[in-house]
């Protein structure tokens, strides 16, 4: 691979950067530096840091301390920013402090102690986003190693609720909720002798109950009552025949263009029943929302119009993602050549949130008992060009289901970023 092959593929965490970092690692050094010192996960919400994919390469070097001082300097110099920057840095350090070097945990137990004398000389909150809170937070799952760390930092965290007034109940839960449960007798047993834990097991709880009470009053909620996307998923899943009937006639009604726009979002998850002609020519609209409430409830719809709307715009050079996905619903087998060649488009241009929203949308179509056919000859350009390995994960399983998958590319898995692929690649490996 070229650096700037390897680099490409590095960004979507592909198993075969490590691959090539143990063959040669000194081709390679300065960009696995690079991605010491910053998160470059696409979506780090819904699949994780690259820390652990970045830790693997590193260990391809014997020199480990001028990786370990390039990290420990990225997280010195590290300010707020609700990036996902510092769980990525912390978590390349407590892998090399749990291997024995004091270094790393040096650097985590001093950033921890700053962020948490600066929360403690705060006077107020500065907005709903409060990013040193939610950075105390991820350093505090980094370091909770043991039972002691962990009442450690709980007794901090409840310091904090019990000192600061702008605190509010459940500005830990992430914390809780995933040690919570792991140490929950230690966390009782210490509650009877300090009063710190005592608050931050009481404003930790009180947040849960509040959340389950909200989560069942929207479980109960009478559809009248929902609106947009909710109403949508309902109408999708709960109702009748007649009732969706109510909700399309209440839209084709509807004359003012805003209005219009909010009865036609019950349609942004629920097939709208009747002929498209009306919300194709809602896509026309001069009302930006109507416009929008268009396109999201033609991706919903199988239908020959829709079909040829698309068509059309393609023809004109259209080539969104709204449309892509009207042409994925849309699918039939004589697209196979115009959809690949659409794709690969997107690719040459590096629209990255294109393809990530194509491989969506080619998803759903697997999902969906819809009469869909499935366009798995896309299967291979979604593993190697998905930005998101959580995605690269799904095209993975279909390509399993289609017998699409070769040795090669299950040994390039065994070393992927995604976790759940690792594991896929060992199990079909046996």
């Amino acid at each position: 691979m070229t650096k700037k092959e390897f680099k490409e593929a590095m960004l979507r965490g592909l198993g075969r950067c490590v691959i090539a970092v143990r063959k040669e690692p000194e081709k390679y050094r300065d960009l696995v530096l690079w991605a010491c010192k910053r998160n470059f996960a696409y979506d780090a919400q819904s699949e994780g840091t690259r820390s652990l994919y970045t830790y693997t390469m590193i260990n391809a070097y014997p020199d480990k301390e001028t990786f370990i001082e390039a990290t420990a300097e990225a997280l010195r110099t590290y300010r707020p920013n609700g990036s996902w920057d510092l769980l990525h840095l912390s978590e390349i350090l407590m892998f090399f402090a749990t291997d024995g070097y004091k270094s790393a945990k040096v650097a985590l137990e001093e950033k921890y102690q700053e962020i948490l004398s600066g929360m403690f000389a705060r006077k107020r909150r500065p907005s709903r986003i409060f990013y040193e809170l939610s950075d105390l937070e991820q350093l505090g799952l980094v370091l909770t190693v043991d039972s002691k760390s962990f009442l450690q930092i709980a007794g901090d965290f409840g310091r904090l609720y019990r000192e600061k007034k702008y605190m509010c109940d459940g500005d830990f839960a992430w914390f809780f909720s995933s040690k919570g449960g792991q140490y929950r007798k230690t966390m009782e047993a210490a509650a009877k002798k300090d009063k710190n834990i005592v608050c931050f097991m009481q404003r930790e709880t009180a947040d849960v109950a509040a959340r389950e009470e909200l989560w069942k009053q929207r479980k109960e909620s009478f559809p009248e009552g929902l609106t947009g996307v909710r109403l949508s998923r309902w109408l999708g899943i709960k109702a009748d025949r007649e009732t969706v009937d109510r909700y399309a006639l209440a839209y084709r009604e509807q004359k003012e263009p805003e209005k219009r726009a909010e009865a036609l979002s019950a349609f942004s998850g629920c097939p709208y029943p009747d002929d498209p002609y009306v919300i194709i020519e809602d896509t026309k609209s001069n009302c930006e929302e109507l416009k929008n409430a268009a396109w999201r409830a033609l991706e919903n719809i199988r239908h020959s119009a829709v079909r040829e709307f698309a068509l059309d715009n393609v023809r004109k050079g259209v080539q969104t993602p709204e449309n892509f996905s009207i042409l994925t619903t849309n699918y039939i087998l004589q697209d196979e050549r115009m959809m690949e060649e659409l794709l690969r488009e997107m690719i040459s241009q590096k629209d990255w949130d294109s393809v990530h929203a194509a491989g969506m949308d080619i998803f759903r179509a697997f999902r969906e008992k819809s009469g869909i056919p499935h366009p798995k000859h896309l299967l291979p350009l979604l593993y190697e060009y998905n930005p998101c390995s959580f995605c690269r994960e799904s095209a993975l399983v279909y390509l399993s289901k289609h017998r699409m998958l070769t040795k090669e590319l299950l040994r390039e898995c065994l070393y992927d970023s995604n976790d759940d692929i690792r594991r896929m690649a060992v199990k079909q490996l046996k």
